[in-house]
């Protein structure tokens, strides 16, 4: 019984990089043949750049398969605790696997056949409805490719539907060229009829540091027309922000939440931003999140006295007269100039006071987040499983998926990312169960008419 109450959350996978989903196992399996002839530079020249050392692949491969052991290749893989908090780390590691798919896209011929393994994989999970994405090697300046890519992955992910298994796609459009490619997407569209039950979605993920949400303003705009125009095949949009946020401080990363939502994102990734303490947040590294370029604190005063009342409401005081004439003193700085702002115990309870009003409002507006136990916890630079930002959420009223986002890399299922919140938020089944409902609630493409 207890094991059932909680089949939704377990088999209803909202939250994946297909990418990522490939198992250290399968991707041993998938350069066996090839090892010794794959381009190996990109993983080789960023690892030694985010971890000081320069591997030796090949050697890591031939080992795996002529001892049948795979710890030396899922040291250099798998994104485990001890890489915490560096994106670029994640990158570096991820990289191994991008270096075989190219192998497989260039010289085969063939990107179909890794999409197959990881769709297999959950299929022997258990799974029974998945939403995957994925982001092309390519944008704008090679439409062509762009859209051949995600035509392939889409064909195949239409393919692998059956009575017990349903499978949707979103595609993740390049933070740099939202608009662009977004056409692109409808080119796709218009082209491919057949495939327009299956591309229910759109997604913004990979560095969102440098890419605020105001970006794609444009973007969300097109696409509301085109969503009234052809309601039929209406896109939704899942948004990551707020999960790696140094660049900025953390009112500017509540705030990117706030935008996103706003701007019509129906699910947000992560949003470590919103439940991370922030006294924890500040801590995970010498001064962090206390100085952002003069571009965002502008940005950032704007909000407050746009949202003046809101935040008063919520007990953060802003004094608008300073607040106008800090503008005032911006409006001759380089946009690019970073302003230094250390934190004090009252700023840090304003951030959680803020952080409170964006979750409500969040449940306002019936946007969900996407939350990654695992993935949060080692990207996020999340300090222990009692800071994780779970915790947050579940006392909060705002609605609640959990994923496991980058599965073979984190070598994890959705099954134990479901379990791991029981186990940390001290939940027995049922309770769990009622806070999180069914996901599947929560699918992209489901107000199509």
């Amino acid at each position: 019984m207890t094991e059932t109450l909680l089949q939704p959350a377990k088999t209803c996978e909202l939250h994946i990089h297909m990418g990522g989903g490939v198992f250290a196992e399968d991707l041993l399996d998938l350069a066996r043949e090839h090892y010794e002839y794959i381009d190996w530079s990109l993983y080789i020249d960023q690892f030694e750049q985010a971890y000081g050392q320069r591997p030796d692949p090949v050697a890591l491969f031939r080992d795996a398969l002529e001892h049948g052991q795979l710890d030396a290749l899922k040291e250099h893989y798998v994104y485990g605790d001890r890489d915490r908090g560096d994106f670029a780390q994640f990158q570096a590691k991820f990289n191994m696997a991008i270096c075989v798919y190219r192998h497989w896209w260039s010289a085969l011929g063939d990107q179909d056949e890794i999409w197959r393994r990881v769709i297999a994989h959950h299929r022997r999970e258990g799974l029974r409805y998945v939403e995957y994405r994925s982001m092309a090697p390519y944008d704008h300046t090679q439409a062509d490719a762009f859209v051949q890519f995600h035509q392939r992955t889409a064909r195949v992910i239409h393919e692998s539907n059956t009575p017990d298994f349903e499978a949707r796609y979103l595609i993740s459009l390049p933070r740099w060229a939202p608009l662009e490619c977004y056409h692109l997407v409808q080119r796709l569209l218009d082209e491919n009829e057949g495939l327009v039950p299956t591309i229910v979605g759109l997604d913004f993920c990979h560095f969102e540091e440098g890419y605020p949400p105001a970006g794609t303003r444009a973007f969300f705009q097109r696409l509301r027309c085109d969503n009234e125009l052809r309601p039929g095949r209406a896109l939704d949009v899942a948004y990551h922000v707020g999960e790696v946020y140094f660049d900025k401080s953390l009112e500017s990363a509540v705030r990117w939440c706030h935008e996103a939502a706003e701007l019509g994102a129906i699910r947000l990734g992560h949003c470590t931003a919103l439940g991370l303490d922030p006294a924890a947040a500040v801590a995970r590294r010498p001064q962090a999140h206390e100085l952002e370029l003069v571009d965002e604190r502008v940005a950032q005063i704007r909000y407050d006295l746009r949202y003046r009342n809101d935040l008063e409401r919520c007990g953060v005081a802003i004094d608008a007269r300073a607040l106008e004439r800090e503008l005032d003193n911006l409006a001759d700085w380089p946009r690019d100039e970073p302003i230094h702002r250390a934190y004090a115990p009252e700023r840090l309870a304003d951030v959680r006071r803020r952080q409170d009003l964006v979750l409500n409002r969040l449940s306002e507006l019936g946007v969900v987040i996407e939350t990654c136990p695992t993935s949060n916890l080692r990207i996020g630079a999340v300090p222990d499983p009692q800071a994780h930002p779970i915790h947050r959420f579940l006392a909060s009223d705002v609605r609640l998926a959990i994923g496991a986002d980058d599965p073979g890399i984190f070598d994890c299922t959705l099954a134990d990312e479901i379990e791991w919140v029981q186990r940390h938020a001290g939940l027995d089944p049922a309770a769990l169960h009622n806070r999180l409902g069914d996901p599947r609630h929560y699918r992209c493409g489901q107000h199509r008419t």
